[in-house]
């Protein structure tokens, strides 16, 4: 994906008066104090599913489209307060659970940061269990909780068994040509994502106190170059897991949830400070040097987290990548039915566009112009606080794009405002971070409890599969329609696996036989976007960068047969 530019002779000559006031740039807010004993209470998440797709003659149209005119009136506007976005949220599961061992967790001597180094400084892991007999000696004491301890270890190992198997695959955006010939759409590939297939271990660590598995998926999309995704993927790779690593987290605890909802909005916004300030200094020197020179490039990305640990998946989400979480669901055959299973979705991220109440808020109280496709200013009603309006998007402001007038620090910068974006929230993009920012780079957290009796698969692209999903559904049907697709597709290619190697075929459509090269082979079918008709509209010229990620989970242990759901 890439950002629209505006020819400079596009723009009202009062738009283009250079200022020179000398004031320095600050991204973001600073990060709030993280060595408090316990956060506040946080409000229930209230994001809404995602929305319908924007009109069909829109259908592929991508961020490199050219603004072709603009009629800006410019008005000062007074700047009120961030509103607070949406908040945390526990799915729970629908059915009972596996009972899990009862672990209670305390930190002796908190550290102020969640940075400082997991193998010396984490907390430390007790139990409470008391030996059986009170008056037993210290040194007897202590070797009863050691064992104790290693037993309630052992017994987490095989209660989160799950053989999570994994693979992606990848598409450069193209135009079509004659005689079916393609067309980069970039110089260079815009989706970067951890791990590759070339390090497909570094997907799973063990964690340094629980001795658990750890797994990290981490996906950007960027507009406008390359450089921003590249490098929060590398930043954003350490960040998250010093992140988890900090403590062995217990997910029953309402406060060690919002602890860490805290600890990963605050990387990235510190993430986020550090590439905007590297930015800034580029453009500075090139400023000085009299804009001689390669001039810098001023970029962004989306960027998601998937995080599993224990019987929880976390969702970090900010831009319009998305990730969507299914659950297979045994279902009584009938005569109106063939399957005796169905996927279906059980968590949805939402798409961070201009039109979501607390998006087009932040925009409009920061000086965020909304234009429409063609560069004119879009005409919409009044925007106001989503502690007035809720979650309700803005329906006028659909397929905007935003834009801002030049002020006094991006001229102290050198930094050019002639492009536009069409999203609500990214990580990067010097020129609507610039204060005051535009644009936020607040993630989304979102976390989500694994039944240890079901199977799941999780989805996580970038908006080159989303943006072409058929869209006669709202969001959560085109989901639905990818899921169903992708479960019968992995059960068609085990029964091909099967009878290739001489065994009966299973019709329960077990899994079992879900290889990672089994979705490899899926997940290069998925960003073939011309190809799948079952998901995909037809009939388009222009497609963006793909990358997509597809992840088994099976139920708990249900390799082994001892606890399939079927």
């Amino acid at each position: 994906m890439a950002t629209s530019v505006i020819k400079p002779n596009q723009i009202d000559s009062n738009s283009m008066k250079c200022m020179q006031n000398k004031n320095e740039y600050s991204p973001s807010n600073s990060s709030p104090s993280q060595n408090e004993n316990m956060l506040k209470e946080m409000e229930p998440n209230n994001s809404e599913s995602n929305k319908a797709k924007l009109n069909p003659k829109f259908r592929g149209m991508i961020r490199s489209d050219t603004v072709e005119t603009l009629n800006i009136n410019v008005e000062d506007k007074s700047i009120e307060p961030e509103p607070i976005p949406p908040h945390l949220i526990v799915r729970e599961p629908e059915e009972k659970e596996l009972e899990e061992p009862k672990i209670e967790t305390k930190i002796e001597n908190k550290p102020k940061s969640p940075e400082r180094s997991p193998a010396s400084k984490s907390p430390s892991l007790k139990s409470t269990k008391s030996s059986s007999s009170g008056k037993s000696g210290k040194h007897k004491k202590k070797s009863s909780t050691s064992n104790d301890t290693d037993v309630e270890r052992k017994n987490s190992l095989g209660l989160y068994n799950r053989d999570i198997k994994w693979s992606v695959a990848t598409e450069r955006g193209y135009e079509k040509g004659p005689n079916n010939s393609r067309k980069p759409i970039h110089n260079y590939m815009e989706d970067f994502h951890f791990p590759t297939l070339d390090d497909k271990n570094a997907a799973v660590h063990t964690h340094p106190v629980s001795g658990l598995p750890v797994y990290i998926w981490l996906l950007a999309d960027g507009h406008g170059g390359h450089e921003a995704p590249q490098f929060f993927i590398k930043e954003m790779r350490t960040a998250m897991e010093d992140v988890v690593n900090f403590h062995d987290w217990n997910w029953e605890k309402k406060e060690e949830c919002q602890l860490f909802e805290r600890f990963i909005k605050d990387k990235y916004k510190e993430v986020d400070k550090k590439f905007c300030d590297m930015k800034t200094e580029q453009f500075k020197t090139w400023k000085a040097g009299d804009f001689k020179g390669e001039k810098p490039l001023d970029d962004g990305c989306t960027f998601i987290v998937n995080i599993i640990y224990k019987n929880m998946h976390i969702n970090c989400n900010v831009g319009d990548s998305r990730t969507v979480l299914g659950k297979r669901e045994n279902i009584k055959r009938t005569i109106f039915s063939h399957r005796e299973n169905v996927w279906s979705q059980v968590f949805g991220s939402r798409d961070h566009a201009p039109e979501l109440s607390d998006m087009a808020y932040h925009i409009s109280q920061n000086g965020g112009i909304f234009l429409n496709q063609n560069g004119s200013k879009r005409i919409h009603g009044s925007i106001v606080s989503p502690q007035k309006r809720g979650t309700k998007p803005y329906s006028d402001l659909v397929g905007t794009r935003i834009y801002r007038a030049v002020n006094d620090n991006i001229t102290d910068i050198g930094i050019s405002n002639m492009r536009t974006l069409n999203m609500g929230a990214t990580m990067g993009d010097l020129l609507f971070k610039i204060e005051p920012a535009v644009l936020s780079n607040e993630p989304d957290v979102t976390f989500n409890k694994l039944n240890a009796n079901k199977d799941y698969l999780l989805v996580i692209a970038s908006d080159g599969v989303w943006d072409y999903l058929k869209y006669d559904y709202s969001a959560t049907q085109m989901n639905n329609n990818l899921l169903e697709f992708l479960g019968l597709s992995m059960s068609a290619w085990c029964q091909k696996k099967k009878a290739a190697e001489g065994g009966k075929v299973d019709k329960k459509n077990n899994l079992s036989e879900i290889s990672p090269e089994i979705l490899e082979d899926i997940a290069k079918v998925i960003v073939q976007r011309d190809y799948v008709k079952e998901v995909y509209c037809q009939g388009l010229d222009k497609f963006d960068d793909c990358t997509a990620f597809l992840v088994f989970i099976p139920a708990v242990n249900a390799t082994s047969g001892k606890s399939n759901n079927l």
